[in-house]
């Protein structure tokens, strides 16, 4: 099965002002998302993390129920971004770091940049030991990763032509890629900020 790494655009100051806000519409609307409804049903202590979350009680689960509460809460207010692609984690981003290496001389780790090891949480979410992993790419950091990208580029029907062919994996790469720039993009063209998990 793996991991999958997927994305929404956010205004932080607005996602920061869920914690401990005791919105109960808010409570009600994430509630109602059918992505934090998918995890909710999952595992039913995810709606007790979210309501800790929103009215401020104290952490008492283990950390990776608040993670799923967020992402509901990520998903509620955040935007959906142009490419809902999932980039598998330790599979695609690993032919990501070969083909542009290979194809343009760029040497880049992709999963170190999204979730570098020094990363610190500006939401105050308990520490969760595994998944879901969280991040924020802020205006600075999307700059930094569109530039390590900038002379990298395919066109759709390259793509195509790649999957069709005996050059999936390097399909798989460049559907990645150009999805991600196109996130990137939109994010920074719309002045948002971009949440990133994996799980």
């Amino acid at each position: 099965m793996g991991y999958y790494i997927f994305t929404y655009g956010v205004k932080t100051p607005e996602i920061k002002a869920v914690f401990g806000s005791k919105d109960e519409a808010l409570l009600q609307k994430v509630k109602a998302n059918d992505v934090f409804q998918n995890y909710a049903e999952q595992n039913q202590e995810t709606s007790q993390a979210l309501i800790d979350i929103i009215k401020g009680n104290p952490y008492t689960l283990e950390g990776y129920h608040y993670g799923y509460a967020f992402i509901g809460i990520c998903a509620t207010l955040g935007e959906t971004l142009p490419k809902t692609q999932e980039i598998k984690l330790g599979y695609i981003t690993e032919v990501i770091n070969e083909t542009v290496a290979e194809d343009y001389d760029i040497e880049i780790d992709i999963e170190t940049e999204l979730f570098p090891a020094d990363y610190a949480d500006p939401f105050p979410l308990p520490l969760i030991a595994d998944f879901p992993m969280i991040d924020l790419l802020d205006k600075k950091r999307l700059e930094h990763i569109a530039s390590l990208f900038a002379k990298v580029h395919k066109t759709e029907d390259e793509i195509e032509a790649m999957l069709d062919g005996d050059d999936d994996e390097k399909g798989f790469a460049y559907e990645a890629i150009m999805g991600l720039k196109e996130n990137i993009d939109f994010c920074l063209k719309n002045d948002l900020d971009m949440v990133v998990f994996c799980h």
